[in-house]
C-alpha cells in the first residue's frame, strides 16, 4: 500500500494571508501598491515518507501482511478441494467397510456351516451303520427263511428230469418265493430308510438351530463393529470440519492474522503521515512559508523543503 499523496496546507499560514490580505483592505493611503507574492514551499511526500524512521517498519509490516494473504488464500483453495474430498470420504470408507465385513460374516458362516455339516455327517454316519446292522440282521433272518427253499428248487430244476409242466410250476414257485424275499428286503429298507430319517430329524433341527444363532449372533457383533468404526470416522469427519470451517466472522486464521496486520499498518501509516504533516508544519514556520504543496504547481514559485523536512524527522 502506498501512502496516498496530498497537499499539505497549513491553515494558520492561510490564515496569515488572509489577515494581511485584509489589513491592506483598510488603509486609507491614496497609492496602491502590490502586494508581494506569497512563501510556498514544496514537499516531495514520497521520498519524505521512504525516508521516515518508521518506514522500515511499515515495509516490514506490508511484507508480512502480503503472505498473510497469499497464505489466506493458499489455505482457502487447500479447504474447498479437502471438503471435496472429505465429502466423499464417508460414503466410501462406509462402503469399504460393509463389505468388509460383509465377507467376514459370510466367511465365519461358512466356516461355521462346514463345522456343523461335519459333525451331522458324523452322527448320519453313525445311525446308518446301526441301521445297516439291523439290515444285515433281519436279511440274515430271510435269508434262513427262503434261501433253503429257493435253493432246493433251484437245485430239481437242474437236476431232476421234469416235464414242461412240472418245470413251469417249479420255475414258477421259484419266482413266487424269490419275489417274496426282494420284498421283504425292500420293505424292510424302506423301513430303516423312515427311521434314518426320523433319528435326523432332530439333528438337522438343532444344526439349523446352531447355524442360525451362531449367525445372529455373527451379525450384531459386526453391526456393533459397523456402528463403532461409522461413529469413528463421523467424529474424525467433524473435527476436520471444525478445522476447515471459516471463523464466526467468515474468515480463516489466516485472514483474521491480515486483517490485524493491515490495522496495524494503518496505524502505522497515519503516524507516519501526522509525523511529517507536523515536521512540515514546523519548517514552513520557521521559514515563514504561507503554503506548503505536496506536487508542483505551474506558474508557483515554490521552496523545496523535503530535505529539511527529512532532516527533521531524523531527530
Amino acid at each position: 500500500m502506498i501512502i496516498n499523496r496530498a497537499k499539505i496546507v497549513f491553515l494558520s499560514a492561510l490564515l496569515t494571508v488572509t489577515l494581511l490580505a485584509a489589513g491592506c483592505g483598510t488603509k486609507s493611503t491614496p497609492e496602491t501598491k502590490t502586494a508581494p507574492a506569497p512563501q510556498v514551499g514544496i514537499l516531495n511526500v514520497d521520498k519524505a515518507v521512504q525516508a521516515h524512521p518508521k518506514y522500515a517498519d511499515y515495509q516490514r509490516l506490508q511484507k508480512e501482511y502480503n503472505t498473510l494473504t497469499a497464505q489466506a488464500a493458499v489455505e482457502k483453495q487447500a479447504a474447498a478441494q479437502g471438503q471435496a474430498a472429505d465429502n466423499a470420504m464417508p460414503e466410501g470408507a462406509l462402503q469399504g467397510l460393509n463389505e468388509q465385513l460383509g465377507q467376514e460374516f459370510n466367511s465365519k458362516v461358512a466356516a461355521k456351516q462346514q463345522e456343523i455339516s461335519v459333525r451331522l455327517n458324523q452322527k448320519a454316519d453313525q445311525v446308518r451303520r446301526d441301521l445297516s446292522a439291523q439290515f444285515n440282521a433281519y436279511t440274515k433272518e430271510i435269508d434262513e427263511t427262503y434261501q433253503s427253499q429257493i435253493f432246493s428248487l433251484q437245485l430239481k430244476l437242474k437236476t431232476v428230469q421234469l416235464s414242461k409242466e412240472e418245470m413251469e410250476a417249479l420255475q414258477k414257485q421259484l419266482e413266487q418265493l424269490q419275489g417274496e424275499r426282494s420284498a421283504k428286503l425292500s420293505a424292510k429298507e424302506k423301513e430303516l430308510s423312515g427311521q434314518l430319517e426320523s433319528l435326523m430329524a432332530p439333528e438337522k433341527a438343532a444344526a439349523e438351530k446352531e447355524l442360525s444363532a451362531y449367525a445372529n449372533e455373527l451379525h450384531a457383533a459386526l453391526q456393533q463393529q459397523a456402528d463403532a468404526k461409522g461413529a469413528e470416522i463421523a467424529a474424525r469427519m467433524q473435527q476436520v470440519a471444525s478445522l476447515q470451517t471459516p471463523t464466526a466472522q467468515g474468515r480463516t486464521e489466516s485472514e483474521q492474522k491480515a486483517a490485524l496486520k493491515s490495522q496495524e499498518m494503518k496505524v502505522l501509516q497515519d503516524f507516519i503521515i501526522k509525523d511529517i504533516q507536523d515536521k512540515t508544519a514546523k519548517i514552513a514556520a520557521e521559514r515563514g512559508l504561507e503554503a506548503v504543496l505536496g506536487t508542483y504547481k505551474v506558474n508557483i514559485s515554490a521552496v523545496d523543503i523535503t530535505d529539511a523536512v527529512i532532516a527533521e524527522l531524523k531527530k
